[in-house]
């Protein structure tokens, strides 16, 4: 399990840049939108990974790898229950970090998160009951999604295949995945967090 003491060669956090928007301007991310962009960052799998990595220049390395290129970046729509629920969110590759992106009805707020930054927020709640579960939970959803079986082949038919191995294929693989889901949320939960399971 990563260490919970963090190096001071990450990036420090910026602050947000005037541009333009629906209001001409915007502003800085409050900290439930700092909250939400470590929360919304990570899939289960990607947050093990990055608890597992030894320093910054290790979280860096990780991060380019996984962010993807940096004319892609990442969207996302909040759902009913989140801050600003239906706004649009994006994270965006930045130096030693991403800049994170909130775009509401009233206006537009934006700020640089470091990976610093990031860990520290990850390792707040982290404590080995939390890491045991999400790596648990993480691997068990890995190896079902290993077994996974094509249709047709071993089946005669694609109904034999569908009611033979892949409806309880479906059901277990939700399963797991809300499982994986739940150990993520108690170490990054969002801002209006869902009642820990442990």
């Amino acid at each position: 399990m990563a260490n919970a003491s963090v190096p001071a060669s990450d990036a420090p956090r910026e602050r947000a840049e005037p541009k333009a928007g629906n209001s001409g301007f915007t502003a800085e991310l409050r900290d439930e939108d700092r909250q939400m962009a470590v929360h919304g960052f990570f899939a289960p799998a990607e947050l093990l990974e990055f608890i597992d990595l030894v320093d910054a220049s290790a979280r860096t390395a990780w991060a380019a790898h996984h962010f993807g290129h940096p004319t892609a970046p990442r969207r996302m729509r909040r759902v009913e229950g989140e801050p600003d629920a239906g706004a649009s969110t994006c994270w965006t590759p930045g130096s030693g970090g991403f800049t994170y992106e909130v775009q509401t009805p009233s206006g537009t707020r934006a700020g640089h998160l470091s990976w610093r930054e990031v860990h520290v927020q990850v390792t707040e709640r982290l404590t080995p009951v939390r890491y045991g579960a999400l790596r648990q939970a993480v691997e068990a959803e890995q190896a079902h999604a290993a077994a996974y079986t094509t249709c047709p082949l071993p089946y005669r038919t694609a109904e034999a295949w569908n009611d033979l191995f892949y409806r309880s294929w479906s059901r277990r693989s939700a399963a797991l995945s809300l499982r994986s889901t739940a150990a993520l949320n108690a170490i990054v939960p969002a801002a209006v967090a869902h009642p820990s399971l442990f």
